[in-house]
């Protein structure tokens, strides 16, 4: 993340998801990942906050942002979400991060640097991490630019140490082979964690990569599930080469049988909704709780 940054289209997708979770009640926490500012035009793409049909989204996000892109007296920084209304009881993280010296150089400091953000965002349950370019799959803090990346043994920290973890990246120039492999490489890695991947589709690509524990998904994926409805179709939900890991039953199954002798199967999944499966047909529907209970008139 980058100080210029903020205001960008991207950036109302951005708070508007973590938004979603700080009103129901999830405290996060918030590791910028910031960089120094480069001045380049990225960060410019601000015209949307002119254009009052994207308010309907989250008006409270685009009020904010609006007051700080409109704001010409004072330089936008990170700080300013910090001290907005968006987040009242997020914790921070806005040291800078930079990569400078020699190979041991850069990976003594930015050991030191994330060792003082755990502390920092001891207490969070949700962890969001905000890299300029994503992922970098090589646990390495001296390669070229690693400043502007995550590194593996990052995201394995944050959650080994209770943390849920979500995390900026985006497509890029990959093909569809390599994206799929670049978005799943965690779930590889953190066998523990369920995944979940959205996407913001207005100006550049941005994908939310989360890493849930178990005892936390049904919450979790019940806030995103609203959120990719609400945000249809600008947000939505991505496939991984995991599966879909929602579809696991929590409980045992209800078989009902009907006066033709067929079976109806109904599963609590571990997203919350309910599947009812039609054994004869093999045909299945997924149905959240409220419209199962409309259809019993309930």
């Amino acid at each position: 993340m980058k100080n210029q940054y903020v205001g960008d289209i991207g950036d109302y997708g951005k708070y508007a998801l973590l938004k979603a979770f700080s009103d129901n009640g999830v405290k996060l926490g918030i590791n910028w990942y910031l960089t120094l500012d480069d001045g380049k035009t990225d960060g410019k793409f601000t015209a949307y906050l002119s254009d009052e049909t994207f308010r309907k989204y989250q008006p409270e996000v685009f009020r904010v942002l609006s007051e700080i892109v409109g704001n010409k007296r004072q330089q936008k920084t990170v700080q300013n979400i910090e001290k907005s209304s968006l987040f009242p009881n997020a914790l921070f993280y806005s040291e800078r991060l930079d990569s400078v010296g020699t190979a041991s150089e850069k990976e003594y400091y930015r050991q030191k640097w994330f060792e003082k953000s755990l502390k920092a965002l001891s207490g969070a349950e949700l962890v969001f991490l905000d890299p300029d370019n994503g992922l970098q799959i090589y646990d390495d803090a001296s390669r070229k630019n690693a400043e502007k990346y995550v590194l593996p043994r990052e995201i394995t920290a944050y959650f080994e140490a209770g943390f849920d973890v979500v995390y900026y990246c985006h497509k890029g120039r990959r093909t569809m082979d390599e994206w799929f492999k670049y978005k799943s490489f965690m779930f590889y890695r953190l066998t523990d964690a369920l995944p979940v991947v959205i996407t913001f589709h207005k100006g550049t690509q941005r994908s939310y990569v989360f890493l849930l524990h178990e005892k936390n998904y049904t919450k979790n994926k019940q806030i995103i599930d609203r959120f990719v409805m609400r945000w249809h179709p600008v947000f939505n939900e991505e496939y991984t080469n995991i599966g879909d890991v929602s579809k696991v039953s929590l409980d045992e199954p209800i078989i009902i049988k009907k006066t033709d002798g067929t079976e109806i199967v109904l599963e609590k999944r571990r997203d919350g909704k309910l599947e009812i499966r039609d054994k004869s047909k093999a045909e299945s529907q997924i149905l959240d709780a409220d419209t199962f209970c409309q259809l019993l008139h309930l």
